[in-house]
């Protein structure tokens, strides 16, 4: 099970399958393309089961020709267009947010990454992520309420002018910026104190396509995202193959340390719907969940049930929320909190700045609750508990070493706690929402208990 993880001149991948195609087929045709120059090496990934070929794309093919217009793309301030592509949360059958999507109407005949990837040649694909960014961010401002919105982004473009004037300033709560594993992120000068800085401004942190290639788990390392997006090759036929199950759980299991969540994007099939979902992966995304649409599109009824009836065939223990014990909130050394007053995934009130309870009124506070400390944007940093280790009368505060959505199955939660390292194994462990902000805590023991029930 995996359940709780918590979002070059390769290009990411910038859209989906046209209508009549299928989305695997063209992300893969779509990528070899947007990389291939007369002359070139390219690299092409076959199917799952066989390795990579290398084959060299004779200088007589046209690549050139047919190149897109950029600067008829960048003198019209409407390109490129955003379309919204739905993600949708595997064990609830909601949708958990979107991904924006670019798309060229002037140029309806290349694909979005082929695009990117000229631009990125004539060193103008700083203008075009910032122009992506810059529509992402007001999109934004209109989602639904309890979602995030993620956006492919070229990480060595991040530290650009033209890029870092988009973010240097901006608010980027519920925002989901997508790094490429494609890219070498050894040659990405400053990625990870970009990342950091990125974070401090509200974003989270994403790694696309993870299993395309054979550097995920190192470049996973160093980026320490706060999503993980399989890629279609491990999601295509997931139902009926043992090392993509294997490899999914790997993935999973990787991320589930880094307290990150997995994306399966490409579902396009029932089966590998329901195999995802019994292998507990979180959050899903393709043609069977939702198509690219320039509105915000609601999870289809039919698909919602499907999605619940698998979670609870699949998740036959507790989850993990009926433990949960209720707690004070305080942002700690922060002075303040920075989160709107009116945030509605927020669970503090203004006045837990100053320790209320979560949600609760300042009359309500439990001196003996424990308290976890938050950061300016309302992520858990740390925990105070009002009693030492066996019950101890000494106050103590550790930092936050695992996190869990309330809905976790038990024995899910109590696999990972365990391989935690030694000194914080028996720690509390932090529930919190879908976009990290906490709910309350999990006592190890209380689970513990609990699993000595299931085993009777």
């Amino acid at each position: 099970m995996i359940t709780r993880q918590r979002a070059s001149a390769c290009p990411p991948v910038r859209g989906r399958a046209e209508p009549g195609q299928t989305s695997g087929s063209v992300e893969r045709a779509a990528g070899r393309e947007a990389t291939a120059t007369a002359g070139t090496p390219v690299i092409d990934h076959a199917p799952a089961g066989s390795g990579p070929s290398t084959s060299v794309v004779p200088a007589d093919r046209g690549y050139e020709a047919d190149l897109p217009d950029l600067d008829r793309i960048l003198a019209d301030p409407a390109e490129p267009a955003l379309y919204f592509q739905p993600i949708v949360d595997l064990q609830r059958g909601v949708i958990a947010g979107y991904e924006a999507l670019a798309r060229f109407h002037t140029h309806p005949t290349h694909s979005p990454d082929r695009v990117f990837a000229a631009a990125d040649r004539r060193g103008l694909a700083a203008e075009l992520e910032a122009r992506v960014l810059t529509a992402a961010l007001a999109a934004r401002d209109r989602l639904p309420d309890r979602c995030f919105l993620a956006v492919n982004v070229l990480p060595h473009l991040l530290d650009s002018a033209a890029v870092t004037a988009v973010w240097r300033d901006a608010d980027l709560r519920q925002v989901v910026l997508e790094l490429n594993e494609a890219v070498d992120l050894d040659n990405t000068v400053g990625l990870t104190a970009i990342a950091s800085e990125l974070r401090n401004r509200g974003a989270f942190i994403a790694m696309d396509d993870v299993g395309s290639g054979y550097a995920g788990l190192r470049q996973l390392a160093r980026v320490r995202p706060d999503f993980v997006k399989l890629d279609r090759s491990l999601v295509e036929n997931v139902d009926d193959d043992q090392v993509k199950i294997a490899l999914t759980e790997l993935v999973g299991s990787f991320a589930s340390r880094l307290n990150g969540w997995v994306i399966a994007e490409g579902v396009e099939r029932v089966d590998e719907l329901a195999m995802l979902v019994g292998l507990g992966v979180p959050l899903g995304q393709g043609f069977l969940l939702g198509r690219p649409a320039r509105s915000w599109q609601q999870l289809d009824p039919t698909v919602a049930r499907r999605i619940r009836q698998l979670s609870e065939r699949s998740n036959r223990a507790a989850s993990v929320e009926s433990l949960m014990e209720r707690v004070n909130v305080s942002v700690g050394d922060s002075g303040h909190c920075a989160m709107s007053p009116d945030c509605p995934s927020c669970p503090m009130r203004p006045s837990a700045a100053h320790g209320t309870a979560a949600g609760d009124p300042a009359e309500d506070q439990v001196a003996d609750r424990a308290t976890i400390i938050v950061s300016n944007r309302c992520r858990p940093v740390a925990l105070h508990l009002a009693a030492g280790p066996g019950g101890g009368a000494d106050p103590r505060r550790v930092p936050t070493t695992l996190f869990a959505r309330p809905e976790e199955p038990v024995t899910e939660v109590a696999r990972r706690a365990m391989t935690r390292a030694r000194a914080s194994r028996f720690d509390p462990v932090i529930i919190v929402t879908e976009m990290g902000r906490p709910l309350g805590l999990v006592r190890m023991e209380r689970l513990m208990l609990r699993l000595a029930e299931m085993s009777t």
